[in-house]
């Protein structure tokens, strides 16, 4: 476990404080046309990944972010073997779409995880 840095309030409220800003100012450029049309998760989901390896090592002194990628893999096959065992066919937009909002929700809670892993060891000391 490595000192307290100050850099780690920043990581802290991050990803909550992108969300906002992304939502309040920059949401119309998200959009190009109708060719690309990203969404808040796509943009935040990259901090987010180098948010878990930052305090996974701060924390542990090793990185989560395989294991992370992992179950992340292992639910991309599942939702894969669910749409197609539907009988409607299905698109690949809408894979993506729903991979990324699932992708999005697992990896802000395992992030938040961290966050209180970090806040539990600098407590305990």
């Amino acid at each position: 476990m490595q000192n307290f840095h100050y850099f780690e309030i920043l990581l802290y409220v991050f990803p909550v404080l992108e969300i906002i800003l992304i939502n309040q100012f920059f949401r119309p450029y998200l959009r190009y046309k109708q060719i690309i049309r990203l969404s808040i998760a796509d943009v935040v989901l990259p901090f987010l990944l180098v948010g878990i390896h930052l305090l996974s090592v701060y924390s542990l002194t090793y990185s989560l972010l395989p294991h992370f990628l992992l179950a992340a893999c292992i639910v991309g096959l599942v939702q894969t073997l669910y749409f197609d065992k539907r009988k409607k066919n299905h698109e690949r937009k809408r894979f993506y779409r729903y991979f990324i909002k699932i992708l999005f929700l697992m990896a802000l809670l395992f992030y938040y995880s961290l966050v209180l892993l970090r806040v539990y060891f600098l407590i305990r000391g």
